[in-house]
């Protein structure tokens, strides 16, 4: 006596028991404050708040900013020494931190509670792409500040795109020829910021009424946190960069910075293919392992009388209302949009006529069913009790009843409820929201011999549908007769299987006196909407102490890493070179050639493809290094761009570099004794005047 149908909610076994982990989390944030006051339902806003904070410290670090190899750092130590700068640089660092792994955790959420696929799949896909935009300006807000993590970055930057990139911050003239980088990279710092706005809006597409601001009390939490680690553990500046010595033994932020050890250790082409790998297959998930939902609902049209409830209450704009001429006498008409329908049945629990069907399954038969579940309990002798609950708390065994792979709709069982069976129909909704006070209205008559109808709901602010108990308690309020009967409802975290048993304990022996009725709880639900501007002493603390262990794994995520052991040298080769011409471009005609210049060659203005230019490092008469480059450009007619660094033991050594740029012999480019210290690099940049390395001139 069951209206089946397969649930790929409940199926999806493995990501439920994740789900169950994850909200077992939760409920332990519960014991110690109360549903209404847990940061993990609102990691959401909590993101949003803290761009808003990273947002307002960013436009006081701008204003005092300065770009430039020979300014940046120098501001920044300004900034940084001044009681009010170090404190809004402390409070953007970490608020940066704490973005990232809010932002995580939010689509770990996502995809632990199955809402990432169908409809879901713009928020999802956006999300992402959110955090590749957040991870990219935090990177060169650390570039930015010129320090030894930028340089560390910049060396990063100089071993990928090489060519005149080496050139122009290991080079001479750093300040100069660095300028530019400054300059672009601070506009992108800033434009890409400005752009979130727009992933945003993206992001939040197809949600009615979404929600910008964080609670009241979160924001609270959130403010006092990162002044609190503001104070107590300010924002360090680490020695201006230098790249005449050796990045070792920093403290480097692994939220933003870890690729910097990991592409050395593993190499770029392996770390960045499986970051850009990992990152693909997240992204196309919602296609890669798609969920199935209940929906999408249906409109039986006769029924409808074009209210426009439904499409008010719809979560998602899933719901158009268009004019009607048929011969109803009603001027509207509500359809449904089935590819923005995420099943959730909202618009069934808000039809006064009972006009709407969700997927295969007939509303009418639902209540079919429902009767029937009940007269058969009747016929037994034994009184009946009512349980609507949502699929969450029936995949995470919150219910006391077993678990089956294709869950009724409605069905008729036993709950075992201290060592004793009770009988009960029970109606198992996407949601509970789907719920139409309507369906129970004539069940509540004066000789109704109904234990109770419970209702189990999940927490107004963690329903998988946005707004479930909401439109529930909307519902209910407008429906106050309803409130009379022995109806009760819960507002359970998922997998508080204890609170559930000891609530529908009350029910069944009814302990009405233990028990909230729906009217008290209706009461409740709609001050909760309220702006909430009292703040117990307990939930202020709990949320504090959550919102603070988020913030401080930006503190444990900041480890001491050396790029190179901090006992070796670095010799570090720099070349631009033009080569020699291998085959000249074309001619030029007699007439041409006798106009040219003295000393421009015909070779010179034609150009052409140039030899590649091979390098030889040769220390203490053995050769530690060789090496072939060649020109840029499409037919190989550019400079020809090197930079290598070689590791060597401090002390005194003879050095040679040899250099053949056509086809001919090796020629020696620089000879010489050189004292290698450690931790220190030296630097041999190619004279292209004098055809020869030497030194670089350190102070740049």
């Amino acid at each position: 006596m069951a209206l089946m149908r397969k649930r790929a909610y409940i199926q999806r076994r493995w990501l439920r028991t994740l789900e169950r982990a994850w909200t077992t989390l939760e409920r332990g944030v519960n014991t110690l404050t109360t549903s209404s006051y847990n940061p993990f339902y609102h990691l959401g806003t909590l993101a949003l708040f803290l761009l808003a904070v990273l947002s307002i410290t960013g436009v006081y670090l701008t204003v005092f900013y300065r770009p430039g190899a020979d300014k940046a750092y120098e501001t920044v130590a300004w900034i940084t020494s001044t009681p009010v700068g170090l404190y809004v640089r402390t409070v953007h660092r970490y608020a940066a931190d704490a973005l990232v792994i809010v932002v995580v955790l939010h689509a770990l959420k996502m995809f632990l509670s199955d809402r990432f696929w169908e409809s879901r799949w713009i928020a999802w896909v956006s999300g992402w792409g959110l955090w590749a935009l957040i991870w990219v300006i935090g990177v060169m807000g650390y570039w930015l500040v010129w320090d030894l993590q930028a340089q560390w970055i910049t060396e990063f930057g100089v071993r990928v795109f090489g060519s005149s990139v080496a050139y122009t911050f290991l080079g001479p003239q750093l300040a100069a020829r660095s300028f530019a980088f400054f300059v672009i990279v601070l506009f992108l710092h800033i434009f890409l910021s400005v752009l979130i706005i727009l992933g945003f809006l993206i992001h939040i597409l197809r949600l009615s009424r979404p929600r910008w601001l964080a609670p009241r009390w979160l924001m609270v939490e959130g403010f006092l946190v990162l002044s609190i680690i503001a104070l107590l553990r300010p924002a360090s500046l680490l020695p201006k960069a230098d790249f005449s010595r050796v990045v070792s033994g920093i403290p480097l932020d692994m939220l933003y910075l870890a690729f910097l050890p990991l592409s050395e250790q593993w190499g770029n082409t392996l770390f960045w293919g499986l970051a850009t790998g990992l990152f693909l297959v997240a992204v196309v998930l919602p296609w890669l392992w798609p969920g199935r939902s209940a929906g999408p609902a249906r409109i039986t049209e006769h029924l409808c009388t074009g209210c426009a409830l439904c499409a008010l209450k719809c979560p998602y704009e899933a719901i158009d209302i268009v004019p009607r001429s048929d011969e109803s006498g009603f001027k509207s008409l509500a359809v449904i949009k089935p590819n923005l329908c995420v099943g959730c049945g909202l618009c069934i629990g808000t039809c006064g006529a009972i006009g709407v069907d969700l997927g295969d399954t007939p509303t009418s038969e639902l209540l079919r069913r429902l009767s029937e579940g009940i007269a058969a309990i009747r016929a037994q002798g034994e009184r009946p009790t009512v349980i609507v609950s949502c699929e969450r708390h029936l995949a995470l065994n919150s219910l006391p009843i077993p678990q089956w792979d294709h869950v009724p709709d409605v069905a008729t069982t036993r709950l075992s409820i201290n060592d004793t069976t009770v009988p009960a129909v029970v109606m198992a909704f996407p949601c509970t929201g789907m719920l139409n006070p309507e369906w129970v209205r004539p069940l509540l008559h004066d000789d109704s011999d109904l234990r109770g109808i419970a209702l189990i709901s999940c927490p107004s602010d963690d329903c998988n549908y946005r707004e479930g108990p909401h439109w529930l308690a909307q519902n209910l309020k407008y429906r106050r007769a309803i409130l009379k009967g022995p109806l009760y409802w819960l507002e359970a975290a998922p997998g508080d299987r204890n609170a559930i048993v000891a609530f529908l304990t009350r029910v069944v022996h009814g302990q009405t006196t233990l028990v909230d009725k729906a009217k008290a709880r209706v009461a409740a639900m709609l001050a909760s909407l309220e702006p909430r501007w009292r703040i117990g002493l307990r939930p202020l603390a709990t949320g504090t102490v959550v919102v603070g262990l988020l913030v401080g794994l930006g503190l444990v995520a900041t480890q001491p890493v050396t790029s190179h052991p901090q006992d070796t040298a670095v010799v570090r080769l720099l070349l631009a070179h033009p080569g020699k011409l291998k085959a000249i471009q074309g001619t030029l005609s007699e007439e041409m050639a006798a106009k040219l210049p003295p000393g421009v060659s015909a070779e010179q203005v034609l150009g052409g493809e140039r030899y590649p230019v091979h390098l030889q490092l040769r220390v203490d008469g053995r050769t530690v290094h060789e090496g072939t480059y060649y020109p840029g450009g499409l037919r190989h007619e550019g400079l020809t761009y090197a930079v290598e660094d070689i590791k060597m033991q401090n002390g005194q050594h003879r050095i040679e570099v040899l250099m053949k740029d056509d086809d001919q012999a090796w020629r020696p480019v620089f000879e010489g004794t050189l004292h290698l210290q450690s931790g220190r690099v030296l630097t041999l940049v190619y004279d292209e005047e004098r055809g020869v390395f030497r030194p670089l001139e350190q102070g740049r």
